[in-house]
């Protein structure tokens, strides 16, 4: 057991401090440990990157990084990876690549933990979430008495699909399977649109693209993206890498910090993002690089706050012009909403809300766009579809927070009344129990597998319980 102290996750917007912090090194000790507290509350910590209070406890927190094996095997034809909970992504990457294979699906990140990042949905684009891909886990937790703590096999059915995205509510993940595929080499060429449905165009020939909206200049930004039948570094890909790396991941990062937070200078994100940022990227710069080389972003160089929300395919048009418009007036008192926006804010009677944001903060990061498959899960963001979804992400550098985050809850309000959006679960989370409900269809099939696996509701924490409604 180590020694209580205070818990900060990545983005410095939650603290707590448990009374007991442990991180068991085998199965036994941590069977021990469920023993000790049958009666108390447990949560699971892995990297941190959450912004959501999914971590929070004041009684028991257990870390899992000593569980980080990694074993490759055959199955069926088939190579699959097992995975100790607290192994890192990136870990896991490097080894497969060393062996020539690679996971089915590639988050923006590759800083979490494995359990961490299946647990809230975690996506790339272009593909299902990797929760999707989970074939078994193994999970600590409690019989039907919910005194004895036990480690079971999850391998099937509605266990499998509450596992594979579970907000850490049916046990303690110990290790988990996923399918390998081959190595494969994605080539990327930056363009730019004006108008989304170009650039939904595009995704027919690039489909594992993802895009943004730029603050500001209003037009948008796609990472055209698609499997290489070349399996070689092309377009001079370690220069574009290093490029990317200092101009983009450091220098635009950088310069964004200084303008929002030091300065704090509405004018000069105007003038970035309309005179600047378009020259920083090379709109004929056609690369082919590795999968885990082309698909991840250094995004945990700089502390910030996000709000995610997804959205079907058939709503993303309307919901990218809507938050085109709300981000003006959030920017500038003197913006005029459009008719369609005045007229469905009132249908949802919140037009009385945007008082909250009118003229009070400017944003100042490019919103990602990312397509993500429907999961085979019960609540991951991508669940219970037959279409795909849009993640549509909000970060903000700006320190204080109060004013992104009045616009976020707005957002993450108004987008539910108008699309039925759902909010990343390990992001900022302003959605209620109400919303839930009415969001996902499999929920309380959801609450029945965590009732099973944990009875006396020892791995929840005051957010699951409020938000899941148990």
């Amino acid at each position: 057991m180590k020694n209580a102290k205070i818990v900060q996750n990545f983005g410095r917007n939650l603290r707590f401090k448990p009374k007991y912090i442990y991180s068991p090194s085998n199965r036994v000790e941590l069977i021990d440990i469920l023993q000790k507290h049958n009666n108390g509350k447990i949560r699971v910590v892995a990297s941190k990157h959450s912004w959501s209070d999914l971590i929070e406890t004041e009684d028991v927190l257990i870390d899992m990084s000593h569980f980080d094996y990694i074993r490759v095997q055959e199955k069926n034809h088939g190579t699959i990876v097992t995975v100790g909970a607290g192994c890192k992504v990136k870990h896991l990457l490097a080894e497969l690549s060393r062996k020539g294979l690679t996971i089915p699906s590639v988050g923006l990140i590759a800083e979490q933990t494995i359990a961490g990042a299946t647990a809230t949905g975690t996506h790339g684009s272009g593909k299902h979430s990797l929760s999707h891909y989970i074939e078994s886990l193994q999970v600590a937790c409690f019989d039907e008495t919910g005194k004895s703590a036990k480690i079971v096999d999850i391998i099937e059915g509605e266990p499998l699909q509450a596992a594979r995205c579970s907000l850490g509510c049916l046990g303690v993940v110990v290790e988990l399977t996923l399918p390998c595929i081959p190595q494969y080499f994605v080539q990327e060429k930056s363009t730019f649109c004006k108008t989304i449905e170009e650039v939904l165009v595009l995704e027919e020939k690039a489909p594992l693209q993802q895009f943004f909206l730029m603050p500001q200049s209003w037009y948008f930004f796609a990472q055209e993206r698609l499997v290489s039948s070349e399996l070689k570094r092309r377009g001079f890909a370690a220069m574009y890498r290093i490029y990317w790396f200092l101009v983009i991941d450091l220098g635009m990062h950088l310069v964004m910090k200084l303008i929002v937070s030091i300065l704090r200078s509405r004018k000069l994100v105007h003038i970035f993002f309309r005179s600047i940022v378009p020259y920083l990227v090379f709109k004929n710069w056609v690369v082919t690089d590795r999968s885990d080389r082309a698909l991840v972003m250094k995004h945990e160089l700089f502390r910030h706050l996000e709000l995610e929300a997804f959205v079907v395919r058939s709503r993303v048009v309307e919901a990218a012009s809507f938050v085109k418009d709300i981000l003006q007036y959030a920017d500038s008192s003197n913006h005029q909403l459009s008719e369609l926006s005045i007229e469905r804010l009132q249908k949802a009677q919140l037009l009385e809300s945007l008082s909250s944001i009118k003229g009070r903060f400017t944003h100042h990061y490019p919103i990602c766009f990312r397509r993500v498959m429907a999961d085979d899960t019960l609540i991951s963001m991508a669940s219970g579809a037959s279409e795909d979804w849009y993640a549509i992400s909000f970060i903000t550098y700006q320190e204080p927070r109060d004013e992104f985050q009045a616009l976020a809850t707005f957002l993450a309000n108004s987008m539910f009344e108008l699309f039925q959006a759902r909010i990343h679960w390990g992001k900022w989370f302003p959605q209620n129990s109400d919303q839930l409900n009415q969001l996902y269809p499999k929920i309380d099939t959801f609450r029945d597998v965590c009732c099973r696996h944990d009875p006396n509701g020892v791995f929840r924490n005051r957010f699951v319980e409020e938000k899941l409604g148990f």
